[in-house]
């Protein structure tokens, strides 16, 4: 997940980049906003890298709070 890695670095950087990405009223138009900007900034993240992502960290999050 190189070209996400470098997204989310930037992001961490970035507060007014990681602001605009909060204010997405659901998952659709957070994935879009995600390849738009890493689009304009020459970052290559593919819908499938970005699923991949999402994925993992869905089921992170649920096997944590099944933990409980």
């Amino acid at each position: 997940m190189p070209g996400f890695q470098n997204f989310l670095v930037m992001v961490l950087g970035e507060p007014a980049l990681r602001d605009d990405l909060l204010k997405m009223p659901d998952l659709p138009s957070l994935k879009a906003r995600v390849l738009e900007l890493s689009r304009e900034r020459g970052i290559e993240i593919g819908e499938e890298e970005l699923d991949t992502v999402i994925r993992n960290n869905r089921r992170s999050w649920l096997e944590r709070w099944a933990d409980l």
